[in-house]
């Protein structure tokens, strides 16, 4: 089952299908040129995104977990450390609609563990109703047990300094390429895997939403940029599509990968879309208010 959110005025994010118990936005959408170099062709789609799903497989982004609806991934999550009891996982708020039950989802570990959930914490500024408060599209899952094999527990970045920055967005969903969009037939639903592609920050708590860090999708002609620079940021230039809203968007820093924050919106996954992320640095004090063992990278 795949949903999309999407952005269709410059300062509002209007998200669809309210009731539904997702709404997961996301998705890797890559470049025509490295779609074809990888070898895909309109016989073997799928097979196009080998070096996307090899970047998402590298250690360090270990803690990316899947959200499972008992037929295919329909959200994404980050795991961001363990107390005596529990783990805990960063998310989107809308990855659970109207009824916010933690329930309703299974969560995989990319290395292929389930896991239950026993509680769910929304972001107290994010309203479903209200357009302006997607930047705090944020949530937080507790699961019934640690989580013992998401590699080291993740930095979440403390700076204030994302604006030009090269950003990994990784998830669960559907894919596709920056001519065509996303479609199925780009995914291979007999091995599900995450996927990760590189983008820049254009725009900091800027006209497309308050506590948003917002990326573009420049096309290899340098025809089809929003903001920034026009060219794409290398060959594995990506943005978001539908399939796994509350993915970690990360960062390099001194003191390794950090995330920097979660995956929300988009207004739609051609060349020249902008997708919205929901910054985690300035919330770190709501995020360790639930999880006081957070790790912090600046």
């Amino acid at each position: 089952m795949r949903h999309v959110t999407t952005r269709p005025a410059a300062t509002a994010l209007i998200a669809l299908c309210l009731s539904l118990p997702a709404l997961p936005t996301g998705a890797v959408v890559i470049l025509d040129s490295t779609w074809l170099a990888q070898g895909g062709d309109q016989d073997s789609p799928a097979d196009g995104f080998s070096a996307h799903v090899a970047l998402a497989m590298q250690p360090q982004f270990a803690a990316i977990f899947g959200l499972h609806d008992g037929t295919s991934y329909g959200g994404s999550a980050t795991w961001i450390g363990n107390d005596r009891d529990h783990g805990y996982l960063l998310t989107a708020a809308h990855n659970y609609g109207a009824d916010a039950d933690p329930s309703a989802w299974v969560y995989w570990s990319r290395d292929g563990t389930a896991y239950d959930a026993v509680a769910l914490h929304i972001h107290p500024g994010y309203d479903p109703d209200d357009d302006s408060t997607s930047g705090y599209d944020m949530a937080i899952v507790v699961l019934s047990t640690p989580v013992t094999d998401a590699g080291r527990q993740p930095r979440l970045y403390a700076g204030r300094d994302e604006l030009g920055r090269v950003v990994t967005i990784t998830g669960y969903g559907s894919r596709g390429t920056g001519s065509s969009g996303e479609a199925d037939d780009y995914y291979d639903f007999d091995g599900e895997t995450p996927a990760a592609a590189r983008n820049i920050v254009d725009e900091v708590d800027g006209e497309n939403g308050f506590n948003s860090l917002i990326i573009d999708f420049d096309s290899e002609a340098g025809d089809a940029s929003i903001m920034g620079d026009a060219e794409p940021v290398d060959a594995m230039e990506g943005i978001l599509g539908s399939g796994d809203s509350g993915g970690a968007s990360w960062i390099e820093t001194r003191q390794g990968w950090a995330i920097v924050a979660t995956n929300t919106w988009g207004d739609d996954s051609v060349y020249g879309s902008i997708s919205g992320l929901s910054r985690v640095s300035t919330q770190l004090d709501w995020i360790a208010s639930i999880f006081p063992g957070i790790r912090t990278a600046d």
